[in-house]
């Protein structure tokens, strides 16, 4: 029975609660209210309240010294230096171009004149060789007309001896077949004179 009476007396509701004169409705509506007033009392944008501009507008003046400071001596010197660099290497290497161009031109002359002496230089060796050539060929060829003519003389004067001495020994073999013809067929001895002269004419003739 005791246990029984533990449990129920913890199961009884508490109304030892203080009562106000308020209802729950109430209380909803006073929490509101009271949250509309708060929102209704926050002010807009910081930036756009105009008790502040005096403010920002130092600190923006202030953010573009620090800024102009920062490009001027740190950025600028960099950025112009590698700019000057760049406009250094290109002007060295727009140099480098043109020395070798003219070194190029140079060359291309140079090797032009010289191929033209040596054209120059090999037309007048061929012109001296040519007219070398043609002189001794001139000088081989008068030696040679010269060595034939007289060649031609000696020949023509040795047929002439030897047609001459042909000519004297036919002479002699006919005067003697005269001589032996005249004597078989009229029994006398041939005039000389008449077989000498009559022989004198038929190598005439001859």
């Amino acid at each position: 029975m005791a246990a029984e009476q533990i449990q129920l007396a913890d199961a009884a509701p508490e109304h030892d609660a203080p009562v106000t004169g308020e209802t729950p409705t109430e209380e909803l509506h006073t929490g509101t209210e009271a949250a509309h007033d708060a929102h209704g009392a926050k002010p807009g944008l910081p930036q756009l309240d105009i008790s502040t501009f005096a403010s920002q507008l130092f600190w923006l003046l202030i953010s573009f010294v620090i800024l102009y400071v920062v490009i001027s001596r740190v950025a600028a010197p960099k950025i112009g230096g590698v700019i000057q660099d760049r406009a250094n290497r290109i002007r060295g290497d727009l140099e480098t171009a043109a020395k070798a161009k003219r070194d190029s031109e140079a060359a291309i002359a140079g090797y032009d004149k010289a191929l033209a002496d040596a054209r120059a230089r090999g037309l007048k060796i061929s012109n001296e060789l040519r007219t070398t050539v043609q002189s001794e060929i001139n000088a081989k060829n008068d030696v040679a007309s010269k060595q034939l003519a007289a060649d031609t003389a000696k020949a023509e004067a040795g047929i002439a001896s030897m047609r001459k001495s042909a000519m004297a020994k036919v002479g002699d073999v006919a005067r003697e077949s005269v001589a032996d013809i005249v004597t078989k067929l009229t029994g006398e001895a041939a005039n000389t004179n008449d077989i000498d002269t009559a022989i004198a004419n038929a190598l005439k003739r001859a």
